[in-house]
């Protein structure tokens, strides 16, 4: 998976650069988290990296990102309740985060290190959303989550 972000990263610095600058770089995820300091220093074009429990920050990078100077976010923090909607493809299905990382230690996986301890999310957002999916019309809610079933 690295290597494939790297190889497109290549690409997107040199359009960068053709744009003046005027194209942001953003690398998110579990590559992201892993790597870290790393692709800052390997791809200077790129400006914010940040793991997948930052998603919900992003307004908050792109600001702390408006002088140019690059932005790391991949630290272990408490995962705040996600204001960002959902893009659901079905009219039917819908599916909702009940918990966010994991606490197991399996050596083919890297989720532990890169989105941090098991994280549940308070009982009253997650009714929250499952009735704002249901008022939507939607039939179906599927929940979400590395481990469910440690909630």
């Amino acid at each position: 998976a690295e290597n494939k972000v790297y190889s497109a990263l290549g690409s997107q610095a040199k359009r960068k650069r053709q744009h003046m600058g005027d194209l942001k770089i953003i690398v998110a995820g579990c590559v992201a988290q892993q790597e870290g300091q790393q692709l800052l220093r390997r791809v200077p074009e790129v400006d914010i990296v940040m793991g997948p429990q930052h998603a919900n920050r992003i307004s908050q990078l792109l600001e702390q990102n408006r002088d140019g100077e690059q932005v790391l976010a991949t630290e272990n923090i408490y995962i705040e309740e996600d204001i960002t909607v959902p893009k659901r493809d079905s009219d039917i299905s819908a599916w909702v985060n009940v918990i966010y990382g994991c606490n197991e230690k399996c050596t083919y996986c890297v989720v532990p290190n890169v989105r941090g301890h098991e994280q549940s999310r308070l009982p009253e957002n997650i009714k929250g959303e499952m009735q704002m999916v249901a008022d939507l019309g939607f039939k179906e809610v599927t929940l979400l989550g590395q481990n469910v079933d440690a909630y």
